[in-house]
Order: C-alpha cells, then structure tokens, then sequence
C-alpha cells in the first residue's frame, strides 16, 4: 500500500471513528451476551443476543432508551399472551388462529398508540407458536423469555456504557456543529440572494436537510437529558441549545423572504464582508461546540452586520415594496445579531463547565 493510499485510508478512519466505534459496540455487546448466556444456561440465548444488539444505540442514552422500550414490550406481550394461551387451548389449527387474533389485535393497537410496546406483538406469536413455548409451557415460557430480554438489556447497557461510551450530549454537540455549518451555507445563499436571483429548488433542499438535522438534534437533546436523569452523564440542561440554534435558523428564513428576488441598490462589497464573517463565525462556533471550547470572538460578524442594516435602513424610501422588503429584512439582521450572540453565550458556557470539570 503506498503512502498516499495509507494516508487516505486514515482519513476515512477518523471520518467514520463514530460508525466504527458503534459497530465494537453491537460487536462486543452480542458476543458478550452470547458467552454469559451459555455460561447461565439460558434456554434460549438468541433472545439475549437479540435484545443485546438492539438495546446498544449510538448513544447510552439511547441504549436506555431501547432497553426500557424492548423490556416493556417484551414483558407486556409475554403475559398478555400466556395468560391466552392458558385461557384458550391451542393445540389445533382453529384455535391456534383464535388465541393469535385474540392476542395480537390488542397488541397491535397498543403498539400503534404507544411505540415502547411495538415489540408486544413478535412476543406473543413467538410466545403461541414457537416450539420452545409448547415444550415449556406458556407461562414458563413467558417467564424465560422476560428473564432471558432483561439479561441481554443489562448486557447492552453495560457494553454502551464500559466500551467506547458515546454520550447523548457528544452526539448533540457534533449535530450542532453539522447544523451550523448548514446555516452559514444558507447564509451565504441568502445574502447573495439580495444581489442575484436565488435557486429556489437549491434553497428548498438546504431547508429540507436543515430540519432532517434538526430531528437527529432533538433525539439526541432528549436522549442527552434522560442520560443526566439517571446520573450517566454530568451536563447540565442542554435543552436551551437546540432552542437557540432555531432561532438563528427562523433569522435566516426571514432574511430569505426579503432574498427571494435581489433587493435594488444593495452594495455588493458590504453584503459580501457580511457573507465572509458570517459563514466564518457560524463555522468558527460549530467546531467550538464539538469541541467544548470558548466561541470566537463575534466583534468582525456583529460590524459587518451592523453595516449591512445600516446600509439597508438608508436606502429606504425608493418604493412601497421595497421599502417594507427594507425593513423586513433590517428587522432579520437584528434578530440574527442577537440570536448568534445568544448563542455565543452558550457556547461560552458549555467551555466553562468542561474547563471546570477538567
């Protein structure tokens, strides 16, 4: 292998050291289920291998999350479905059909209205009609098969928690840091948008990424927040994060309203310094958020913006449309002002507490 291909092939390493470390995760975490649940003697260890490699998420908040869900589930369609199977006797085809639509119909609705019971409904047909259950029993089966979820879910917990631990709030940080070098693409776009006509279906699908990335941020807010509940992880409230990120992100959508269509008389050389120090912060705080490290300095983005709403405010008064764009468009620029600064200030405090717990 030469040197350049070595060199490349280290990059993409470091690229997908989050996919890498996920796939040790789900690696170690179904061996280690499958050893302890031969070494006990689990009648059936598949289950814990299962609920093992299901439980362990890209998070530990997530982990916990999927084994509440896969414990619940299992539990409530073991016993909804051995207690059908004791009531009603199953021993041929028709009444094999009957306990399986008895059992499954309210199984299914439960699932549907709450998604911790969606696994509710494998249980049960596993519970009527696997072989291990006729030869067991269908309570003893329910109990085993309880027992044998709740030891793979305290393997994948233990596994998300011990082998290369990926926390909630570093999976939010790096989505913030997505986010914003998203937004300072927007801005760029947008700006430019008051001196030359805007590619509207190019504008649409940046926004369609932005919100798929918003979601995969909220997921992580919450499961970065059911972590510090139970005491795994020592951040504080991280929920004011995503809160601020939306508000500079709804600045920039107004700002597009005004730069659907280029604005007259708009100087190109003030709209392209608030374009350089707008893109060069947003980035400059995303790598400071995934890193937990004070923001840069906002003094160059704040003059650059002040100036392009000064220039904008001036040149008021040309028409009645223009001059409501005007305004629309110096209001944005102060909302972006103090929405960034906002979250500077964030950014400032996530830096302390790392410094503090350092």
């Amino acid at each position: 292998m030469t040197a350049r291909n070595s060199f490349d092939l280290f990059r993409w390493l470091r690229r997908r050291r989050a996919e890498l470390q996920f796939g040790i995760r789900i690696t170690v975490a179904g061996l280690a289920a499958f050893v302890l649940a031969e070494l006990v003697s689990l009648p059936q260890s598949y289950w814990a291998v299962f609920t093992a490699v299901l439980v362990t998420q890209a998070s530990v908040g997530g982990s916990l999350t999927a084994a509440r869900d896969r414990l619940v589930g299992t539990l409530g369609g073991a016993a909804y479905s051995a207690l059908i199977a004791v009531l009603i006797p199953h021993t041929e085809p028709v009444s094999i059909a009957v306990a399986l639509a008895i059992s499954l119909a309210p199984l299914a609705v439960l699932a549907a209205i709450n998604p911790v019971f969606r696994v509710a409904p494998v249980t049960a047909v596993i519970i009527l009609l696997g072989t291990a259950g006729v030869q067991e029993g269908p309570v003893l089966a329910a109990l085993l098969r309880t027992l044998e979820v709740t030891f793979g879910g305290l393997v994948g917990l233990a596994v998300s928690v011990l082998v290369l631990p990926k926390r909630g709030s570093a999976v939010m940080f790096e989505t913030a840091g997505r986010i914003l070098a998203l937004l300072a693409s927007l801005m760029d776009d947008l700006l430019n948008g008051l001196l030359v006509q805007l590619d509207a279906p190019a504008i649409s699908r940046q926004h369609e990424i932005i919100q798929l990335v918003f979601d995969k941020m909220e997921t992580a807010a919450v499961e970065a927040e059911r972590e510090r509940r139970t005491f795994l992880s020592v951040h504080e409230d991280l929920a004011p994060l995503p809160r601020t990120l939306r508000r500079v992100y709804h600045d920039l959508v107004l700002a597009g309203r005004v730069a659907a269509r280029p604005l007259a008389g708009t100087d190109a050389m003030i709209v392209a310094r608030a374009v350089e120090k707008g893109r060069g912060f947003l980035n400059g705080i995303g790598a400071s958020l995934a890193r937990r490290e004070p923001p840069p300095a906002m003094d160059a983005l704040n003059d650059a913006l002040r100036a392009l709403a000064e220039h904008v405010e001036t040149a008021r008064g040309t028409n009645g449309d223009e001059s409501g764009r005007r305004a629309v468009l110096d209001f944005a620029l102060e909302q972006l002002q103090r929405d960034i600064g906002d979250l500077a200030a964030r950014a400032q405090e996530f830096a302390h507490e790392q410094t503090t717990k350092k």
